[in-house]
């Protein structure tokens, strides 16, 4: 408590010398503060200096987006933690991770979030409990139950019950596997962040799941994002002349993600075996503000051939090492 006290003195210290210094940009002071502490606690060797410095990290940016006007600033220079937005501007997540001695991961962040009753943001900090969500599939979290992951990615549907945020994201696990989410956000009543809706239609046997987790083994690669891409599906009704069904191309704004297969055969029980199939694609496609499972789904980009789906190394995370 008392390292605590002396942080935030210092902390408030240092902000009104950003203030006297640059007023006219002060937000920029602190993201360069932001910057330099992130970089320096990845670098870190020492675990108890890395979590100290995360401590730092954790309180800088909590106190930077309460002040007024910080959902105003871009925070561009944050390359090396994950911010999205959504295109209403009632959202806006921070999410990063650190890695423990053990390998496992833990996930950091905080969402800001409109209050409709108080007409001003709120934030929200998110506490990572991955490890002790029991069946994630099924189970609405709050921010401090939350299955952490790194969002790369938000968008926004708008279905007959309102608006809600699908995200994707990683979430780095242990030394034996990793995780990607497909995971919803919404705003409940009071107007604070709740994760998990039963927004997913078709996928699993008997089963309505409020957010989609895929296990996989550390040393594999799995393909996930939200792209325009044309698919073919089996017409509804037959041909009036013909008296067959028709094969219909279909362009669509839909994730698209590999399917996970075994290693070798006989393996497909165990996630920490299973890898992602490039040549094989399976996607949600949004219809209605629901997303609907399409299984077999050949892509293509519409305007040019797809490229080939290489591994790459994100700007803020290494999810496949």
């Amino acid at each position: 408590m008392r390292n605590k006290i002396i942080f935030g003195t210092a902390f408030l210290l240092w902000l009104a010398g950003g203030f006297a210094q640059r007023k006219e940009n002060v937000f920029a002071v602190m993201e360069d503060s932001i910057v330099n502490l992130h970089r320096s606690m990845t670098s870190e060797r020492e675990s108890a200096i890395r979590y100290q410095q995360n401590e730092k990290l954790l309180y800088i940016l909590e106190k930077t987006l309460g002040l007024n006007n910080s959902i105003s600033y871009p925070f561009d220079s944050l390359k090396t933690i994950a911010v999205v937005t959504s295109p209403d501007k009632k959202i806006r997540i921070f999410t990063w991770y650190l890695v423990g001695d053990k390998g496992v991961h833990e996930h950091y962040g905080f969402v800001q979030a409109y209050n409709e009753n108080q007409k001003r943001y709120m934030v929200y900090p998110l506490i990572d409990k991955w490890q002790k969500v029991d069946r994630p599939t099924g189970k609405v979290l709050a921010c401090d139950n939350w299955f952490g992951a790194v969002y790369t990615k938000l968008i926004m549907v708008k279905g007959s019950s309102g608006t809600y945020y699908t995200l994707l994201g990683w979430n780095g696990g242990n030394i034996f596997s990793q995780y990607k989410l497909i995971e919803v956000l919404t705003l409940n009543d009071r107007s604070r962040p709740v994760f998990g809706s039963p927004v997913f239609r078709g996928y699993g046997k008997n089963s309505r799941p409020v957010r989609i987790v895929f296990e996989y083994s550390k040393k594999g690669y799995m393909y996930l994002n939200y792209e325009k891409q044309t698919y073919t599906q089996r017409s509804a009704a037959k041909n009036k002349k013909t008296k067959q069904y028709t094969i219909e191309k279909i362009t669509a704004n839909m994730i698209v993600f590999s399917r996970l297969i075994p290693m070798r055969e006989g393996l497909q029980n165990l996630p920490q075996m299973m890898v992602g199939e490039i040549s094989i694609n399976d996607a949600f496609v949004e219809q209605d503000g629901k997303w609907v499972f399409k299984q077999d789904i050949i892509a293509g980009n519409p305007s040019k051939p797809m490229p080939q789906r290489e591994r790459k190394r994100e700007k803020y995370y290494t999810p496949e090492n």
